[in-house]
């Protein structure tokens, strides 16, 4: 197939026309690729010094072993399915990036106006997630002791933690950075964890923010961290159970009530048909009196 290949390369190469500008005339520019795995990278390249070129064919080739990875002329394509040539050209395009796409490439370009190679990179990157930050101990003594922890995971390469308070002081000089690296069937992936200690906190300083950073420190993740007071959380729990025990007392007021209520009619009822009764009674004696 690779020989196929070369034949149709030289074929092509002896139609460009013999009179053309000379190659030095223009130059093909490929920008540093920096992908994101699972995502569309696109290799941006472009012609300088060339008011109007038309492509005829492309190739890109591993640097390290030479190896064709695509091939483009006309409605001829081979190689990586995911690899392509954007609409007008020269910028490619891969959709699915995997972390194997990470290396240097020889990138050639048959043009109507002659031939060049340009030497390209792609750096491939995975954006961090799954971000987290917690307290503890969860409820906080002002001027006690605390420790403000900051997770986040799948990121790579590895990246940094940062620690502001509410006005924007940095605090991440104090704090604990950790990284631990993983490499699965050559899925990588980092995951950071940081730790800000603190003696004695004042809480006035929070809310604080842990800023996730890639490793050009770009930020890539932010998550606020509300610190509960243990004051509050003491007085909330305290008004809590007030409030159940006045529920609670009110039900048993209310039982006793209705209970009372219920005797009182009771009462009533049994008085009442006892009189009843006994008006019965008197009237018998009075019709048997007047027979």
């Amino acid at each position: 197939m690779s020989s196929v290949m070369v034949m149709v390369l030289v074929i092509i190469s002896l139609f460009i026309p013999a009179v053309r500008p000379s190659q030095d005339l223009w130059k093909l520019e490929c920008l540093p690729t920096v992908g994101i795995v699972a995502e569309t990278t696109v290799i941006n390249c472009n012609f300088k010094d060339i008011p109007k070129i038309e492509i005829v064919a492309v190739t890109l080739k591993n640097a390290t072993d030479n190896k064709q990875i695509f091939f483009k002329h006309e409605d001829e394509k081979s190689g990586d399915p995911r690899l392509s040539l954007l609409a007008l050209g020269p910028s490619l395009q891969i959709s699915d990036t995997k972390f194997s796409d990470e290396g240097d490439y020889l990138y050639r370009v048959i043009t109507d106006r002659g031939e060049t190679t340009v030497q390209l990179r792609i750096t491939i990157t995975a954006t961090y997630k799954n971000l987290n930050s917690s307290t503890w101990p969860i409820n906080v003594t002002d001027g006690g002791p605390v420790n403000l922890y900051c997770n986040a995971t799948d990121g790579y390469p590895a990246g940094f933690i940062h620690w502001f308070d509410h006005s924007g002081t940095n605090w991440t000089i104090n704090s604990e950075l950790t990284k631990a690296s993983k490499d699965i069937d050559g899925l990588k992936s980092v995951a950071l964890s940081s730790k800000l200690t603190f003696k004695s906190i004042n809480l006035d300083l929070g809310p604080f923010r842990c800023i996730v950073l890639n490793s050009k420190y770009m930020q890539v993740g932010e998550s606020t961290l509300q610190i509960t007071s243990a004051r509050i959380s003491s007085i909330k729990g305290s008004s809590e159970t007030s409030t159940t025990h006045i529920v609670a007392g009110v039900m048993v007021i209310g039982s006793l009530i209705v209970g009372l209520l219920c005797a009182l009619l009771i009462f009533r009822k049994k008085k009442v048909q006892r009189y009843e009764s006994g008006n019965t009674a008197e009237n018998d004696l009075e019709s048997d009196y007047k027979s």
